[in-house]
């Protein structure tokens, strides 16, 4: 029975850890990680009582003590794995180069600067300050911007809020000064 309890956990910690992947959960694959840990865990137990039928009776503290060392390997990976997106990690050169393309893709959009990514476990939030022509009318420029939050939600998954705002195009300042100094 044991044997069959660990041949089923290794299938389920596999599926748990790749659905974690898919949907880019790190709780979910931190369960399925732990998991793999209980897996281990029962086979090194199943060794051990049995080698102590033997006599071995030593084993099974020095087991103990290897399963207390996995569980800190674990935790170690699992911390490592998340502590980017707990402090704020950079998004990677290739989602702001997407971001870049899908905004420039949409008519009226002249370029964009000031892309912000923000994780939160299984998804992002994304702010960007979009270039649109300076004689544009309020009503475009806000279809406009409209547009480009909806296509970024749309073509990239982990993005699940785009917030916005227009910047006339051709316009050089510091978005930090206040406007009231300029």
């Amino acid at each position: 029975m044991a044997l069959a309890g660990i041949i089923i956990n290794i299938f389920m910690s596999r599926y748990i850890i790749n659905v974690g992947k898919r949907i880019n959960s790190p709780a979910i694959v931190a369960d399925g990680k732990h998991q793999q840990m209980d897996i281990l865990s029962c086979i090194a137990i199943l060794i051990s009582v049995i080698l102590s039928q033997f006599g071995y009776t030593f084993l099974d503290p020095l087991v103990g003590l290897i399963i207390g060392i996995f569980v800190l390997k674990a935790a170690f990976e699992v911390g490592r794995d998340n502590i980017n997106n707990i402090m704020g990690k950079l998004p990677s050169k290739e989602l702001i180069d997407e971001i870049k393309e899908i905004s420039n893709s949409i008519n009226g959009v002249c370029g964009v600067h000031s892309i912000r990514v923000n994780y939160f476990g299984s998804y992002a939030t994304l702010t960007l300050h979009v270039e649109v022509k300076p004689d544009l009318s309020l009503k475009k420029s806000h279809e406009i911007i409209h547009k480009v939050q909806d296509k970024l939600t749309e073509k990239i998954d982990i993005v699940q809020l785009v917030i916005a705002h227009a910047c006339p195009y051709g316009e050089e300042y510091d978005h930090k000064e206040p406007l009231d100094k300029m």
